[in-house]
């Protein structure tokens, strides 16, 4: 069984959180391969006006998925489906599809009434094979996520990756196409610098190297963040054979 823990720590001016501390443990039987993850509640700290511990309640979710052969059974919120004796998994599956010789990455999920809303959900994605460098990806659900279409690729011989993403959301009535374009730039030192950016211009600035990275948003209009806005996150896992 391999096991990690992937820890995510966030700091801004204001104070400093544990954003993420997931335990993840996996194993293969019988060639279905069974993973579990918790993820236990975390404290934050607060430096603003004073400095204090903010804990919260002891609690814990979990998650489990068994997957074989293209097929994933997902057990979302193990907790609440314990407590209310009552289970509403998700079923996703991944076929490759070949139409005039040329590959197709096919997923289809059912969402269990209960799992998400209050009826069944399906979601289809269809990912085409990539044109003139850019990997189109088509999704459509009939929940809250709606139909989105994404176009990426490298460009400038691989060190720059653009993204860009519409997405409708049939169940917000009146609510128009989002759109949101995203560039990541591989600078020197290992340093990766990315830029996003909503219609409303609205987004954020990021700056990556290794497990460390530093964010700041962006307001409507490209309003520039303030100082208490950039958060300075830190990535670590570790993982263990048991």
């Amino acid at each position: 069984m391999k096991v990690t823990v992937a820890t995510t720590s966030a700091a801004r001016r204001s104070g400093a959180e544990l954003k993420a501390f997931d335990v993840k443990a996996s194993t293969v039987v019988e060639g279905f391969k069974v993973t579990c993850v918790v993820k236990p509640a975390t404290p934050s700290v607060s430096f603003d006006p004073a400095f204090r511990l903010n804990t919260k309640p002891p609690s814990a979710t979990a998650d489990a998925t068994v997957a074989k052969d293209g097929v994933t059974l997902f057990l979302d919120n193990l907790q609440d489906a314990v407590s209310k004796k009552k289970l509403a998994p998700r079923v996703k599956v991944e076929r490759k599809v070949t139409v005039a010789g040329e590959a197709y990455a096919v997923d289809a999920e059912l969402a269990m009434k209960g799992n998400i809303k209050t009826a069944d959900v399906v979601t289809v994605s269809v990912k085409a094979p990539a044109l003139a460098g850019f990997a189109p990806k088509a999704t459509y659900s009939t929940g809250p996520k709606g139909l989105s279409l994404v176009l990426a690729g490298d460009v400038a011989g691989g060190d720059t990756n653009v993204e860009l993403k519409a997405e409708h959301f049939p169940k917000k009535a009146g609510a128009p196409t989002a759109l949101t374009a995203a560039v990541t730039q591989k600078l020197p030192e290992k340093i990766k610098a990315k830029l996003t950016l909503k219609d409303d211009l609205s987004g954020s600035v990021e700056l990556h190297k290794g497990a460390a990275s530093i964010e700041a948003p962006l307001g409507k209009g490209g309003k520039r963040p303030g100082v208490g806005d950039v958060v300075f996150k830190y990535k670590k896992s570790f993982e263990y054979d048991l």
